[in-house]
């Protein structure tokens, strides 16, 4: 069979050709295959450029973008886009000034795989402005409330103002900087980092400016909101003619407050007035205790003061020292002694009939350096005793060099 088909030139012919024709393609599949690998293939990326500026200059305009269609390999194809993430498009417009200018683009650390790129389009248009800095107050805001039973004192901020920089555009339309803080839930005194937006007169946003710091600490003091205060007496009014008050006490002597932080309380205590008008004897009243602005409730409301009414008695002190207070290195001139008439309740003036030295004369030289000076003399009076007459108003010191 073999060699019948070997003798068959007919045979033979058709075998040579479908070799020829097998070796053909594969010839050329090889060649297609070696063009398409030197040739490459190419792809488009959507690049930002970075428009480099001088310091005392800001980009105004929107920050364009460039296509760059760069040409790899087959074999490099799969890493393309990662590779291309270190590409920068980059365009020069340093020591410009303030304007608008066409500048050209280039790239830069493009991957090592790419065998060629080109940039659509090829320049850009900028706008520049000066780059100014100026100093805008901060508004801070609180949000929420501190838990029952607390309340929240005024927040407390290192500095009233930060710096706000960028384009003279857009810094004038910055009317504050403002700061949101929330105290919801606090039991305790927090400090918390809040951060600052610009703002236009409008409350909007402005957008392109660089704020210094961006953010600032606040520190929310919280307190119980149930505080002790003292309960002082505040005397008004006079007595009748021929009495005086020789002593006012409370009962009880302090209160619970709610609403206003220790820090805010009063130092000398909760002021309660008390009216002597007319009085001509002891007597017991109940009055209500006041309500600060910021309290909400003081307990309890009313307390009871008792008043001590005495006949009113006069009485006069020979040769009281004249003494010197607020300040070393100065002397008195004249003059030395006064005469103090002192009235008042009559078991006050008979305390210093016994012993006159609870009744002192003195000037206050404070802030005093040098020179001579005529200063007022003041006297101290034990309670329920009030200076009638003092023999001279003034009294001459001088500064020792």
């Amino acid at each position: 069979m073999m060699d019948r088909l070997l003798n068959n030139n007919v045979a033979l012919r058709i075998i040579a050709l479908v070799l020829a024709c097998i070796l053909w393609l594969a010839v050329h599949a090889e060649q297609g295959g070696s063009q398409q690998a030197s040739t490459g293939v190419t792809e488009s990326f959507e690049l930002p450029v970075r428009v480099e500026t001088s310091a005392d200059e800001v980009l105004v305009s929107q920050v364009p973008t460039v296509t760059a269609r760069v040409t790899t390999s087959l074999l490099r194809l799969p890493t393309l886009a990662t590779d291309m993430t270190k590409a920068e498009i980059v365009a020069n417009a340093q020591d410009l000034g303030a304007g608008t200018y066409t500048l050209h683009v280039a790239a830069i650390n493009m991957p090592a795989s790419v065998r060629s790129y080109t940039l659509s389009p090829a320049t850009i248009t900028v706008t520049l402005e000066p780059k100014v800095t100026v100093e805008r107050p901060i508004r801070l805001s609180v949000v929420g409330a501190p838990s029952q039973g607390y309340v929240l004192g005024k927040p407390q901020i290192g500095a009233g103002v930060v710096e706000i920089s960028g384009a003279a555009s857009s810094v004038q339309s910055v009317a504050e900087v403002a700061g949101v803080v929330d105290a919801s839930g606090l039991s305790q005194t927090e400090t918390k980092l809040v951060d600052l937006l610009p703002l236009d007169g409008a409350g909007k946003a402005v957008p392109g400016v660089t704020v210094t710091p961006s953010a600032i600490a606040v520190t929310l003091p919280v307190t119980s909101a149930s505080q002790t205060v003292k309960l002082t007496p505040a005397v008004t009014g006079l007595p009748a003619a021929g009495y005086a008050i020789a002593s006012v006490r409370l009962e009880p002597t302090s209160a619970v407050e709610q609403g206003l932080p220790a820090g805010q309380l009063p130092q000398g205590g909760l002021r309660v007035p008390i009216d002597v008008t007319g009085l001509a004897k002891s007597t017991t009243v109940s009055v209500p205790v006041p309500l600060l602005p910021g309290m909400t409730s003081v307990s309890p409301a009313a307390v009871t003061a008792v008043i001590d009414v005495e006949p009113s008695a006069v009485y006069t002190l020979q040769n009281v020292p004249v003494t010197i207070t607020g300040a070393t290195g100065v002397r008195l001139l004249g003059p030395r002694t006064v005469t103090v008439t002192v009235a008042g309740a009559q078991s006050a003036v008979q305390a210093v009939e016994k012993d006159a030295s609870a009744v002192q004369a003195y000037v206050d030289a404070s802030g005093m350096s040098r020179g001579t000076a005529s200063l007022p003399i003041q006297v101290h009076l034990p309670a329920g005793l009030s200076a009638v007459s003092i023999s001279a108003r003034t009294a001459t010191v001088q500064a020792m060099p």
